[in-house]
């Protein structure tokens, strides 16, 4: 399975700026998650951009000087505010009279933190507010997702659609559920309706490339992921797709290569941790030290905390993980965690987590199945992204 991944695109809001001293000295700032305040002016190249035209929660992707590069622009390190100290600043937002713009972006880091019902509480106190916003319908619709209530997701998602036909958020957002709810067919309409749209949305690429890696359909799957790749170089989760696309149909070299750009790409997020495990514990081949019990059990540990331990695949990575050093009963302990952790999940992947704990039971490290399909032509990524001037 690949992962799908939804975005918040914050636009037409704005609001008053507090004071807020960034934390991060400028060795550490690199890979870290921000907020973008409503004092930044963010510039590509001479051009100048809305604070509003960032998405967030953010990755820091480059530096230069004071400026931080954001995947989309340059901001300076004085105008983003550190993730955990997000929901204390957009406190103040609220306390100084914009209650809707306050929720709206509190909601957001309490997303990025894993926190969905406070997300859930602000955007019912915004919706008390402004109860025709299409985003925050999105926002809720993310919450919601994350506690893992697919249909109360879709049914604001489709709102949103309603209040606003042409919301690429929405419109991503229904796909992902989509898939989610295994209703695959649906989910590539509706990446399609967004290409239609937008023809250069390396998001609905990536995303649809997901739902083709489920469907079994390969060679679509990896066309998709290489055009998010070209459309946007540094989409770190497109190469832990496609690094779970080569290691699928054996290429383990490649797998880890882009595993490792996507580590290099976004530090803190645990897919390509997960992706890295997942090779070193289960690759079916033992030449050029591919398979390596210790390093899965490292890689697989770093993406149970980068995910809080809140996913069950790195859970069941790590499972392997153990099964691989030959500790069967931490691997068995581990696996059946996964294994509560991940209702609702696809069926293909509850099969499977069923077998994999059969397995360990009887002794046995698990081996990934391979596809003999073979590989089309990569085509070369294009570059982005000019230095603020």
């Amino acid at each position: 399975m690949l992962m799908h991944r939804s975005t918040l695109w914050l636009v037409c809001v704005a609001c008053l700026g507090y004071p807020f001293a960034a934390l991060a000295d400028e060795g550490e700032w690199l890979g870290e998650t921000v907020m973008v305040k409503e004092t930044a002016v963010p510039k590509v190249g001479t051009r100048r951009l809305k604070w509003t035209d960032v998405p967030v929660p953010a990755v820091v992707r480059d530096i230069n000087g004071d400026w931080l590069w954001l995947n989309v622009a340059w901001v300076r390190k004085d105008d983003v505010v550190l993730l955990d100290d997000g929901p204390a600043y957009f406190t103040r937002m609220i306390d100084g009279g914009r209650a809707a713009e306050g929720y709206l972006l509190r909601a957001v880091c309490w997303i990025a933190k894993r926190e969905y019902e406070n997300a859930v509480k602000d955007i019912n106190e915004a919706l008390q507010i402004e109860p025709k916003s299409a985003l925050l319908y999105c926002i809720r619709g993310k919450a919601l997702y994350g506690k893992r209530s697919f249909d109360q997701a879709m049914a604001d998602f489709t709102e949103a659609i309603r209040l606003d036909p042409k919301n690429l958020i929405a419109l991503n957002d229904r796909g992902v559920t989509l898939d989610a709810k295994e209703e695959f067919g649906k989910a590539i309409k509706q990446f399609d309706d967004i290409l239609r749209i937008d023809p250069r949305c390396a998001l609905a690429y990536a995303n649809r490339s997901a739902t083709w890696f489920d469907l079994e359909e390969y060679k679509k799957s990896l066309d998709d992921v290489n055009r998010a790749i070209q459309l946007d170089p540094k989409m770190a989760f497109a190469y832990a797709n496609r690094g779970r696309w080569y290691m699928k149909h054996g290429e383990y070299p490649k797998a880890l290569d882009d595993y490792n750009k996507a580590i290099e790409l976004a530090p803190r997020e645990w897919a390509p941790y997960n992706g890295l495990a997942r090779v070193y514990a289960t690759a079916p081949v033992f030449e050029e030290h591919i398979r390596d019990g210790k390093q899965a059990l490292a890689m697989a540990k770093k993406a149970c905390e980068l995910s809080q331990w809140d996913e069950w695949m790195p859970v069941a990575s790590l499972a392997a993980a153990y099964a691989e050093t030959g500790d069967f009963e931490a691997a068995v302990k581990w696996q059946t965690k996964a294994i509560a952790m991940s209702q609702p999940a696809k069926d293909r992947d509850q099969r499977d987590n069923l077998k994999r704990l059969d397995l360990y039971k009887s002794g046995q490290a698990y081996y990934e199945e391979v596809s003999t399909e073979k590989e089309p032509d990569t085509p070369a990524p294009e570059q982005s992204g000019d230095e603020p001037k």
